[in-house]
């Protein structure tokens, strides 16, 4: 390269700031960060003119007077030609962070993360204004973009598996909810029919008569039986009774309102609360409950009926008038439901 050559001249001028400023080149020499100086020839090319020791180390390769492309790969040559031609163009500094893979001297290819910064400079006479050498730092940040990447993968693996035990618990917790509602409705549930059984029927029931005495509505109560239940048990076994009364449960629920009270009271015995229904109506429905379940389950039920006195029933007193009204009806088996 001849001494007109403006790389050539530039170095010789770099070299000579080196050996007139020993602080700078004590700086340059130890300096723990990669330093170099690039010449941007007139024909778009960037040349190295100058780097420090740690620069040098960096590629592992003399690079002084070569071209980028001579020691990196096309692609990150590319890249690198890209970010100093945007920085000639703009002349002011560029700040970055790229990945850069290079060629060491062995010919092999390394692959790192560099923090850089780039700095126009202006060394032609003749046009001030030309950006004639870019200056460059650049902090080998590989290791701590590595701890980055390693954190974040750490971080999704712990996102994944807080994700993952939230849905277990979700799932426990939907478990959990299915087995509670199991359980509150073995605890509520006859066994047997599936109509309520007596201690929840009685709950419900004595709020029913709470709020029919708040708001002065009528209710009434059927207490009912199967006719001749205990012959079927002593006749055709257990397994035939228990069999009469599913299907006279499952005809009652199909007859009845959605707002009616159903519960087994004990034995044979079933309890129908009727919100809203007086004397009259309550009759007619259990003349009704009768016929549907005569026709439907093929059995012969009795009904007593009681409608509420506002001022001194209870559910018990309300139930226990029923159950003396079917007494009665059972004394005349087929006669129309005793009322009060």
């Amino acid at each position: 390269m001849s001494e007109s050559h403006p790389a050539t001249h530039a170095r010789l001028t770099f070299h000579d700031a080196l050996m007139a400023h020993p602080l700078i080149r004590e700086l340059w020499h130890h300096f723990p960060e990669n330093m170099f100086l690039v010449c941007a020839e007139a024909n778009g090319h960037f040349v190295v003119d100058a780097a420090n020791p740690a620069q040098l180390a960096t590629i592992g390769r003399e690079c002084i007077g070569k071209p980028i492309a001579s020691f990196m790969p096309p692609a990150t040559a590319e890249a690198i030609y890209g970010r100093y031609r945007e920085c000639v163009a703009r002349d002011e500094p560029m700040r970055y962070e790229e990945h850069v893979a290079f060629f060491d001297r062995h010919g092999n290819e390394q692959f790192g993360y560099w923090l850089t910064l780039i700095v126009p400079l202006h060394n032609d006479p003749d046009d001030p204004q030309r950006v004639t050498h870019l200056f460059g730092i650049a902090q080998d940040v590989t290791e701590l973009r590595n701890a980055r990447e390693a954190l974040e993968r750490h971080n999704q693996m712990l996102e994944a598996r807080v994700e993952e035990r939230t849905a277990a618990l979700r799932r426990a917790n939907h478990e959990l909810t299915l087995l509670n509602a199991q359980l509150e409705e073995m605890a509520t549930r006859d066994f047997l029919t599936g109509c309520y059984n007596r201690r929840h029927i009685e709950t419900l029931g004595q709020r029913e008569v709470e709020r029919a005495q708040r708001y002065a509505s009528p209710l009434s109560a059927l207490m009912l039986d199967l006719d001749a239940f205990k012959q079927v048990n002593d006749s055709h076994g257990h397994a035939a009774g228990d069999a009469a009364l599913k299907r006279v449960a499952a005809c009652l629920q199909q007859a009845l309102r959605e707002s009616d009270l159903l519960g087994r009271f004990g034995g044979d015995e079933f309890l129908i609360l009727l919100p809203e229904i007086g004397p009259d109506d309550a009759a007619a429905t259990a003349g009704r409950l009768q016929r549907q379940v005569a026709e439907l389950a093929g059995i012969s039920i009795s009904i007593g009926v009681a409608s509420l006195r506002h001022q001194h029933d209870n559910l018990d007193s309300l139930a226990g008038r029923a159950d003396q009204r079917l007494l009665a009806a059972k004394r005349q088996r087929y006669g129309q439901p005793h009322r009060d």
